[in-house]
Formats: C-alpha cells, structure tokens, sequence
C-alpha cells in the first residue's frame, strides 16, 4: 500500500516537471509510474494531433558509472505504429545519461 501512495505522489511531482520541460511540445495528461514493477505509462498530448499519443514501458532501470547516471528502457509500446519503431530502433536498451539535477527524483522512482 505504502508502494502505491509513493508511485501516486511520485507520478504527480514527474508529470509537473515533465510538463514544464515540454511545454514546447504538448502537455502530459497521464503518467503512471509502477516502481515496483519498474513499468510507465503515460499519455500525451502532443502540438497539432487531435487524439493523445499512449506510452508504455515494459522495464526501465538506472545505472551509475563513473559518478554518471543512466537510463536504460525496455519494451517500449505507443499508440503510433511509426513511434514503435523509432522508439524500437533509437532507445530500446540504450543508455541515456541523466543530467545530475534529475537524478535524487530518478532513485525515488527506482
């Protein structure tokens, strides 16, 4: 239950900070983050589309090497055919450094 209230709270505080960093680009409307599990989802409304794009992953996991953080995602599944294989040949399993004032939010999810 504790898991839970943690993933609600942590999942409103990243979909706040999402949303500033791109406000460019749309506007999140959902995320769910399943810490236990290591699973998102979310949705996103995107500049110019009339229907919200669906993001799910499968496994997410960070990594530190050398005092760098790193994201590393898997199982990547959107609501766009031509997104799944963007995202299937650009960021499945790839390493993605996070920039350090990100990562304290990061371990919490983690």
């Amino acid at each position: 239950m504790f898991g839970k209230m943690k993933d609600a709270a942590l999942s409103k505080s990243v979909k706040a900070a999402l949303n500033r960093y791109m406000k460019e680009y749309g506007k999140m409307l959902k995320l769910e983050l399943d810490s236990k599990s290591k699973k998102v989802m979310m949705e996103v409304m995107l500049e110019g589309e009339k229907e919200p794009l669906r993001v799910e992953v499968e496994r997410y996991e960070l990594t530190e090497s050398d005092g760098k953080h790193y994201l590393k995602i898997y199982g990547i599944h959107t609501s766009r055919a031509w997104i799944n294989t963007v995202a299937a040949t650009y960021l499945e399993g790839k390493a993605f450094e996070v920039p350090e004032q990100y990562v304290s939010v990061l371990k919490l999810v983690v």
